[in-house]
């Protein structure tokens, strides 16, 4: 046996579902009989629009939003909110209603009894019994009074009812043809109790034998003695049996609320025990989330538990996600830090990279630059949202610098074009001049007076160190040979790029170091020959090498001297 009423579980439905079950409710029943499922659909409805605020506002955070600029609405919720209201209304319009009604039908009661009344002091029953079954017909049509005067006015109907029929006993006629009224009436009764028994839902045939009670007790009089006992006794079976069935029904009821209660005590347990301790990532909390939703969705999506242990079982239930809600809230904050901190960040290396896109020290600035998409690269994680605009902004700034300085590379500057001429002319007066050991400085100082050129034309610098070098005069016995052509070597990285003498300068640094120590060594090595001719191969062997590594030292200390210079 189900009672259809009791098995809706409204807390797995959607928002949109109970809406429209709200709808159904207030349309379809009698607004006093809805308050019990419409205050559940209501507390439904909030928990799991509450459910999708916190995570709308969560997401928010984690996207970088202010908490205090969180905004979040529906359009179920206002579509709700006004279903509510017209609910509400309704039902202070019927209570309002009903209130009228109650003491309207007490005053139309308490005439009838003094009606009544007035018949029996008059003792005339057979002149006043059409009147006296009138009264009693329209006593039947008044519906219900307040519950504190029901007693009083049923008692004193009865009361002067029951005096009348005393004094109608007399006319026996009368009174036959009103038992046999009141028999009809009760047999009718019966019949639709008979009818209960086959009904499904127990409840409402519960509901209905109330009123048939309420109608057999207030409805219809007496009957002729031999069958009073007789059709209380068959009607009283059927209300036994209808009665039997309602236990049940809530014995089974009750059975599975039980069943309910401890299923959810287990889901609040399993909730309880949910390990994320050991959550540090978002993807770590985004898996347990979706973990703990599930659980949630389990819990809810169990029937309803005993009334008494309602509130207990929801409390216990919030009590054991509150420890999650403020872990995974407390992490959310302190994503939120960091991302604004992550953002400041990055805000901070766009002003830089302002700063420095119109510079025309390129070099410099293509330094920053590199640096600063280095930074951006090891900067924390910013919500997508932001982290686009961000890097919209930067990736402009950056692009527009390159560009410029790839149009610089490509044509050059205005200086550097400049220069490209003058070494054209320069490479000119190269080959009409002759270059010898005595004017050749002369010559590298015009060159490397000249600057830089357009780096896509920088094989003119290679044109005049091949001009130089071809027109240079050596003589046999010239010992600078080596340091003169370092010197042309030198002379054209310094032209072309004057980033790698760095790197030349830290290898002459190495070898003078390593034919320092070689020196030191050879040097140490003539004690060996201390009592040794002079004309001794060996010492002679160790003489030549201690003069080769001295001018091989010389010769590194002068191309340091020589770098300096240029640097």
């Amino acid at each position: 046996m189900e009672n259809k009423t009791q098995s809706i579980d409204y807390k797995a439905m959607s928002l949109n579902d109970l809406v429209q079950s709200l709808t159904t409710l207030i349309e379809g029943k009698p607004i006093q009989e809805i308050k019990e499922q419409a205050s559940i659909i209501r507390s439904s409805f909030y928990y799991q629009y509450n459910e999708q605020l916190e995570a709308a506002k969560s997401l928010f955070i984690q996207d970088g939003g202010n908490e205090i600029d969180f905004e979040y609405s529906q359009p179920i919720q206002t579509e709700f909110k006004s279903l509510w209201k017209s609910y509400v209304e309704k039902k202070n319009n019927f209570y309002r209603k009903l209130s009228m009604e109650l003491e309207d039908n007490l005053v139309k009661r308490e005439d009838i009894i003094a009606s009544i009344k007035t018949l029996v002091d008059q003792g005339e029953v057979s002149k006043t019994y059409q009147e006296f079954q009138q009264l009693m017909s329209d006593w039947k049509g008044i519906g219900a009074v307040t519950s504190d005067k029901y007693q009083e006015t049923w008692g004193n109907y009865h009361l002067y009812v029951e005096q009348y029929y005393d004094l109608l006993h007399i006319n026996s006629d009368l009174r036959a043809i009103d038992f046999k009224y009141n028999l009809e009436a009760k047999q009718k009764i019966i019949t639709h109790a008979k009818s209960l028994l086959s009904h499904t839902d127990p409840q409402h045939a519960f509901n209905e034998l109330q009123m048939l009670h309420k109608v057999w007790k207030e409805e219809t009089g007496p009957v002729a003695k031999e069958f009073r006992e007789i059709i209380w006794e068959e009607f009283s079976t059927l209300s036994n049996e209808i009665n039997r069935r309602r236990a049940l029904m809530l014995e089974e009821l009750k059975a599975e609320e039980e069943n309910n209660l401890a299923q959810k005590l287990i889901k609040i347990n399993e909730i309880t025990s949910f390990d994320f301790s050991k959550n540090k990532s978002f993807g770590d909390w985004k898996k347990s989330i979706e973990i703990f939703d599930i659980l949630k969705k389990e819990f809810l999506s169990i029937g309803k538990v005993p009334k008494n242990k309602n509130k207990m079982i929801w409390d216990t239930f919030k009590e054991a996600t509150r420890a999650f809600n403020t872990a995974k809230n407390q992490y959310f904050k302190e994503v939120k830090a960091s991302q604004s901190k992550a953002v400041l960040a990055k805000k901070a290396l766009i002003e830089e990279a302002k700063v420095w896109k119109d510079s025309e020290h390129f070099d410099e600035a293509t330094e920053v630059y590199k640096r600063i998409q280095s930074s951006w690269k090891k900067i924390g994680f910013v919500p997508r949202k932001q982290a686009d605009q961000l890097w919209k902004e930067f990736r402009g700034i950056c692009d527009a610098y390159f560009e410029r300085l790839n149009t610089v590379k490509k044509d050059g500057t205005l200086e550097e074009q400049e220069n490209f001429k003058n070494k054209e002319t320069f490479l000119l007066k190269i080959e009409n001049e002759e270059i010898n050991v005595d004017n050749y400085k002369e010559f590298l100082k015009d060159w490397l007076d000249l600057g830089s050129v357009p780096s896509q034309k920088n094989k003119i610098d290679q044109d005049i160190l091949n001009a130089i070098t071809h027109k240079m005069v050596f003589l046999e016995e010239n010992i600078d040979r080596d340091f003169i052509e370092y010197q042309l070597k030198m002379s054209y990285l310094f032209a072309i790029d004057s980033k790698k003498l760095g790197t030349e300068y830290n290898h002459l640094r190495t070898d003078i170091d390593r034919f320092t120590k070689d020196l030191k060594q050879l040097e140490n090595n003539l004690g060996f020959f201390s009592n040794s001719k002079k004309s001794n191969p060996l010492l002679e062997r160790a003489m030549a090498s201690i003069e080769l590594e001295k001018n091989k030292l010389q010769l590194a200390k002068k191309k340091m001297k020589y770098l300096k210079s240029l640097q």
